[in-house]
């Protein structure tokens, strides 16, 4: 059954661009190729860790989006010290919105899942992260043996792009309702959400708060991006042929007072 894609919109100005600022937008990536996007906002996409794709390739229509990498695209990507990225973005996003994506097999060696906001400007940097692991080399908390996720939350505002300061950063392992340790290389769809304040950022993985800064908050519109990237802290990989993250749908909607 064909799903629906809901949209429930109003207009919001900002630094003179119409926003999608007090609606809500789900797309369900129910229609083949490129996502159609609300008034004042708009689909990109790259597409460096596979060999050469169509909108189609990654929005088939049948209710899913397919971010691909692979292997051989990956370590051409390596070779030629490139940007390595497989991913789709819309913007702009602004601050006072909630975040979401449900999506699987964000955790692979080798490569970082990624769910972050990006805007350049002014000689500066903003960023929101979300970035999952199948195991981060540089953190080895006691008694590691892969059997959880590592993931990296982060924000940075007005950032200098050579110095990557001022900024949070957190490391953490991913936690259950529990507060277990769990790992995401596991086939199951799982929930990805920023809270993005004009004073805080909540990280959430399926409705349960991972961390949260108070700090370096982003106050500029921003582009939502999704994917992977190749990066040395994620390890090497451990798979041939291709490795593909699926997104059943993202969320942009307005923050609950």
């Amino acid at each position: 059954m064909i799903r629906m894609r809901k949209i429930l919109l109003t207009a919001a100005p900002l630094l003179g661009v119409a926003l999608v600022a007090r609606g809500v937008y789900v797309e369900e990536f129910d229609s083949p190729g490129r996502p159609r996007a609300p008034a004042g906002m708009e689909w990109s996409r790259k597409t460096q860790l596979s060999y050469p794709v169509s909108w189609e390739d990654m929005v088939p229509g049948d209710g899913l989006a397919r971010l691909t990498a692979d292997r051989g695209a990956l370590d051409r990507c390596a070779r030629r010290r490139g940007k390595s990225f497989q991913t789709l973005s819309i913007g702009p996003v602004e601050p006072g919105s909630r975040l979401s994506m449900r999506a699987k097999n964000t955790a692979v060696p080798g490569l970082v899942g990624l769910f972050f906001t990006y805007l350049s400007q002014g000689g500066t940097f903003d960023e929101i992260d979300i970035e999952i692991v199948a195991v981060d080399t540089t953190v080895r908390p006691a008694g590691h043996r892969g059997d959880w996720t590592d993931a990296r939350f982060n924000t940075w505002a007005e950032a200098d792009h050579e110095t990557l300061r001022p900024a949070t950063l957190i490391k953490a392992s991913l936690r259950d309702a529990d507060g277990n340790k769990v790992s995401h290389r596991d086939g199951v769809f799982h929930v990805y959400t920023i809270e993005w304040a004009s004073d805080s950022v909540r990280f959430l993985v399926d409705g349960v708060e991972q961390a949260r800064s108070m700090a370096f908050v982003p106050a500029r519109a921003a582009t939502l991006i999704f994917g992977f990237r190749r990066m040395p802290w994620a390890g090497e990989p451990d798979w041939e042929g291709s490795q593909t993250m699926l997104v059943d749908w993202v969320k942009i909607e307005p923050l609950s007072p």
